[in-house]
């Protein structure tokens, strides 16, 4: 089974942020009211550093996402719980109902996963690109080059990540 990660940048101020493996596909938008790419690649670099649980908010006016880690030696426990409205607990929306999905990977997988979402974005929108489409949050270099660290170490030390599952 397969992990994939994607991410892009819709409008100024807006993004999508996907999750899917094999039998699932979840996406999610993400107003800049939160630093999405941001805090997703510093919660995994948190793991990376040994935590053993992080999280992240992605904000969805009205609505929330939280994303969950818990980590158990090289693997991660993936949990995504959406609000359609956090405030008022409602779940009217069409497309942002309450909802959890659960996968469980390889650290490394997920590291790698962000890696690419960075490289593709850097390349797609370039500096000035970047800075028009996410004015409140600049581009994630320092934590790029982070995770490109870490999985340079595990490589040298033939670590090989193990396949995903869904749960």
């Amino acid at each position: 089974m397969s992990l994939t990660l994607r991410y892009a940048v819709t409008t100024p101020g807006r993004s999508i942020v996907a999750l899917e493996t094999e039998d699932l596909h979840v996406a999610m938008h993400a107003t800049d009211a939160t630093d999405a790419l941001g805090d997703l690649v510093r919660a995994v670099i948190t793991l990376l550093e040994g935590a053993d649980r992080a999280s992240v908010v992605l904000e969805d006016a009205p609505g929330v996402h939280e994303w969950s880690f818990e980590r158990e030696e090289a693997m991660v426990r993936l949990q995504v719980h959406s609000w359609a409205d956090r405030r008022s607990g409602r779940t009217d929306l069409t497309m942002s109902q309450e909802r959890t999905v659960a996968v469980t990977c390889s650290l490394q997988l997920l590291a790698r996963e962000l890696v690419l979402i960075m490289d593709v974005l850097w390349v797609g929108h370039g500096p000035d690109g970047w800075s028009r489409l996410s004015p409140r949050h600049p581009f994630p270099a320092r934590e790029r080059r982070r995770l490109q660290q870490f999985l340079a170490v595990a490589a040298r030390r033939g670590d090989v990540p193990a396949e995903p599952s869904e749960e």
